[in-house]
């Protein structure tokens, strides 16, 4: 078959034409337990994603960690300062690797990473009962929102922040470990903020039964579960196709979502 300049010229135009549809869409991949990357228009956003190694949750190999800071991110955020969501050795190669990278944390987090990573890429804001706050860097907007921790009993000093990330016209809420109920959910007028996906831990149907309602309470157009172990995956998705058929999971088998208008 001989192509001619019309055949190139067409190939061009329908390949610029999907690099265009490409862009518009948004990419949440699963990197390890809680933690995810986020990617839309070459900007990239990265939760949770920088600890390890643990003991019981998925984590990334030194290799593949490697990989991941070589790949960069415009900001980086922790939701809080277990050990399953956030690392100081590994946060610390991150940023010093990628200078250009902002990290977002918890005042606790911060703490821990003096002397250990340049101020000038660290930001944080002590937040109470229903605060928030914004940062913005590179054109993603960041909403952070106090999100206090599930309560178990060694666990009520820690601070947990949730985060709303708008890139490129898309928003995402990743809540961390947060304790999901109707007071904070109305305290942070999330109905009201337009998410077009959540990221919740696997947890939340298991302490909420009224997990539907407040489902519909938050207002968000998907939702996608993470922080599970590997072997809980199969039972999780059998129990979403029959309690919350549009819901997904973020896990080890189901590395990502993407998102289309």
């Amino acid at each position: 078959m001989q192509f001619n300049f019309k055949h190139i010229l067409l190939i061009l135009t329908l390949s610029s034409y999907c690099q265009t549809l490409s862009a518009d869409e948004l990419k949440v991949e699963h990197i390890a337990n809680a933690g995810v990357k986020i990617s839309s228009a070459g900007q990239v956003v990265l939760i949770d994603a920088l600890f390890g190694p643990h003991k019981r949750f998925n984590f990334l190999n030194e290799e593949d960690f490697n990989k991941l800071t070589k790949e960069g991110a415009d900001i980086a955020l922790a939701t809080h300062i277990h050990a399953d969501h956030f690392g100081i050795k590994r946060t610390a190669a991150f940023l010093d690797k990628n200078p250009q990278t902002l990290f977002i944390g918890t005042p606790q987090i911060l703490t821990s990473l003096e002397g250990e990573v340049t101020s000038a890429q660290l930001v944080s804001e002590a937040l109470t009962d229903f605060q928030s706050t914004r940062f913005t860097h590179n054109d993603i907007k960041v909403s952070v929102l106090n999100f206090p921790h599930m309560g178990f009993d060694n666990h009520e000093k820690t601070q947990n922040y949730a985060y709303i990330v708008e890139v490129n016209g898309w928003k995402v809420l990743h809540v961390g470990d947060a304790d999901v109920n109707a007071d904070v959910i109305q305290g942070h007028n999330l109905a009201d903020a337009n998410i077009d996906i959540a990221l919740i831990h696997d947890l939340f149907p298991v302490k909420k039964e009224n997990y539907v309602d407040l489902l519909k309470l938050m207002n968000v157009k998907k939702v996608a579960f993470i922080h599970m172990t590997d072997n809980k995956a199969d039972s999780l998705e059998k129990w979403l196709k029959k309690n919350i058929p549009k819901a997904t999971m973020l896990v080890t088998g189901h590395e990502e979502v993407v998102l289309k208008r």
